[in-house]
């Protein structure tokens, strides 16, 4: 787990007093033969304050001209909870409006690639978190409506094969070439691909399981996006929302009493098993948010974990 500073750097470039020069003004040398006493005192006072000018001034004016300055703040998500806002239609999302009224989306998109790497290495492990979440949801939207409407026939030969011997529906996102590896989306400086986002960046970095629930790769077996951003405010609780969401829907939760019991889980939780300790940790993790015989039930060590088929099918409001 990485570690993380919740504090803030204090920015370069202050002004630094000299404290020779201090001396100088406080205990001046004793007057020269060059003029008369007061003349003397004249040419050293305004020396100094001379000194102290060019002391103050250049720290500013390099603070101002330099062009790696850089902020660390992280951009604002609630111009993402707008976009989403209009266009999710939970479980679905509304692509064909997106892609047609864009502007937002990619206003939001464009201050992720404005984020400095610097703003994410002083982030709270809770802003880091949301920020990666929302990037790998907004680059997802992106990638959609690039391709929008999607279609049989642009991955290739290999691709093609690939999608037919899955059975990867026509529409589904499989059908974009290099879908999930292709680095397409600008987040904090560099070109990033979603396999880049999840895999190397959000799960071994912060180890939260509960982001499968969170980030959406707009299927219709996906865990389903929210209308609205993540928020490192509330992001504990946006969190569990998303699970107990998740486990409200028997397609995707469901505790068959048997016997022998089996829990059926959505599929990804299959993918995505060691994150949580395999099945017996995804028992142990769902019984958190079950209570009596339900709980029991599942704590079981005879009761079996299966999973759901996943549907690929974009998850789109006109299918």
């Amino acid at each position: 787990m990485a570690e993380w500073d919740d504090g803030t750097e204090t920015p370069p470039g202050g002004v630094y007093h000299s404290r020779s020069l201090i001396r100088t003004l406080t205990n001046p040398v004793p007057p020269m033969h060059l003029g008369p006493r007061p003349f003397l005192v004249v040419v050293l006072v305004l020396a100094g304050l001379g000194a102290v000018w060019s002391l103050a001034r250049p720290a500013a004016d390099t603070s101002a001209a330099s062009p790696t300055s850089t902020s660390l703040d992280l951009p604002s998500h609630a111009p993402f909870t707008q976009v989403l806002d209009r266009f999710v239609r939970m479980p679905r999302v509304d692509y064909a409006a997106l892609a047609d009224d864009r502007e937002g989306l990619d206003r939001y998109l464009a201050s992720l690639a404005a984020t400095s790497p610097e703003a994410l290495e002083v982030a709270s492990r809770d802003e880091a978190l949301a920020f990666w979440i929302n990037a790998y949801n907004a680059c997802m939207l992106k990638l959609v409506i690039d391709h929008y409407p999607i279609r049989a026939g642009g991955v290739g030969l290999f691709g093609s094969v690939r999608n037919r011997v899955a059975g990867y529906p026509d529409n589904s996102v499989w059908q974009i070439r290099d879908v999930f590896t292709r680095n397409h989306c600008e987040v904090a400086g560099a070109s990033r691909s979603q396999d880049e986002i999840e895999h190397e960046i959000i799960r071994p970095t912060f180890e939260e399981p509960r982001i499968h629930f969170a980030v959406n790769c707009a299927a219709v077996s996906c865990p389903v996006l929210w209308p609205m951003a993540y928020e490192p405010e509330t992001l504990d609780e946006q969190l569990d929302r998303a699970v107990r969401h998740l486990m409200a829907n028997e397609e995707h939760f469901r505790l068959e009493p048997g016997p022998p019991a089996t829990l059926r889980l959505n599929k990804v939780l299959d993918w995505y098993a060691d994150d949580f300790g395999g099945h017996d940790g995804l028992r142990s993790f769902f019984a958190g948010y079950l209570i009596g015989e339900r709980r029991e039930t599942v704590l079981r060590p005879d009761t079996s974990v299966r999973f759901f088929e996943y549907d690929w099918t974009l998850n789109d409001t006109l299918d």
